[in-house]
């Protein structure tokens, strides 16, 4: 009898565990995506001018399809 209640409480503390485990996660992936975002409104304009000189530099040495 005494087995079967270790194994429940141990069943019990497993999945508590993984639950903490899952929350803990969660709140992980919720800071990574709120640096991205902080990231991107402070800097968006300075990405954009990259992309946007990237961008002019190709065309310009790309020539035209006859």
């Amino acid at each position: 009898m005494i087995k079967i209640m270790v194994h429940l409480q141990n069943v019990a503390a497993d999945r508590r565990e993984r639950c903490a485990a899952m929350a803990e996660y969660g709140l992980l992936l919720a800071l990574v995506a709120l640096a991205a975002i902080i990231v991107l409104a402070a800097f968006g304009q300075s990405i954009k001018g990259v992309f946007t000189s990237a961008q002019t530099q190709l065309d310009a040495g790309i020539p035209a399809a006859p």
